[in-house]
């Protein structure tokens, strides 16, 4: 049985970094049907709004039907500062986070070997690969006085398959 068909979400609180299209979106609107409250963040404002309303929609079109609180926040992994004072942003309703989901990610590197544009390579780590831990870093705090949470790592298959022009 799938966990997005339980009860064991209704209420919860969860946190999507990078929830503005694909997976991170399609994840964010099954936590919305399981009655989850949700923090959904991304660097796309516009987007994100259109991803909350579908995720509200999500949730009083699911059997749960209740819970199912949405705060959009924009956000950019890559700044330090940003996620060191994200939790002053959020509703004090759901400080107190369930899940967190670390979806947020881009590619570059496409450049040949030996020719890198290192200001890319350099947004890439710190989005894909720092921006995560000091969100792990911080949200995990809470999940260890209360004893209880989950952090999901959405990661890219690039990491362990080639691919056309992929140089990093």
């Amino acid at each position: 049985m799938s966990i997005f068909r339980t009860e064991s979400l209704k209420d919860s609180t969860v946190l999507i970094t990078g929830a503005s299209g694909g997976i991170g979106a399609a994840t964010a609107i099954l936590f919305a049907r399981a009655g989850a409250n949700l923090i959904i963040t991304a660097r796309r404002e516009s987007v994100l709004e259109q991803v909350k309303q579908a995720c509200e929609k999500a949730n009083q079109d699911s059997a749960v039907g209740h819970g199912g609180r949405v705060s959009a926040l924009v956000l950019d992994m890559q700044d330090p500062k940003a996620i060191d004072s994200f939790l002053d942003r959020v509703p004090s309703e759901l400080k107190k986070i369930d899940v967190l989901v670390n979806n947020a990610g881009l590619v570059y590197g496409r450049d040949p070997v030996g020719e890198l544009n290192f200001e890319e390579v350099q947004v890439m780590i710190n989005t894909n690969v720092l921006g995560l831990i000091r969100m792990t870093n911080l949200i995990v705090k809470g999940m260890k006085e209360r004893a209880k949470g989950h952090i999901i790592n959405i990661g890219s298959i690039a990491g362990r398959e080639p691919y056309a022009g992929g140089s990093i």
